[in-house]
């Protein structure tokens, strides 16, 4: 099942008050962004993996197709990046 994690639901489990400024700039810096389509809404799978890559937890090509969520294969279907 796709879990989507609201955008103040993500914020304070973070640490944040809201989804205020600081926080959405917090996500750019990370690269972690809204599912198209659906504004104000998370990829559980890819905010994960993106803490993963902050962390040096995730290496390249490791477990790479058991993680990607199906907004990215999306992505990667039709050129997106």
């Amino acid at each position: 099942m796709i879990r989507l994690v609201s955008s103040n639901e993500l914020a304070q489990s973070l640490g944040y008050s809201a989804a205020n400024d600081a926080f959405r700039s917090w996500c750019a810096k990370l690269r972690i962004t809204p599912v198209p389509g659906r504004r104000g809404y998370y990829d559980e799978v890819l905010v994960r993996r993106r803490l993963d890559e902050a962390q040096g937890l995730l290496t390249k090509g490791a477990g790479e197709d058991n993680a990607t969520s199906f907004v990215e294969m999306r992505r990667a279907r039709r050129g997106k990046n």
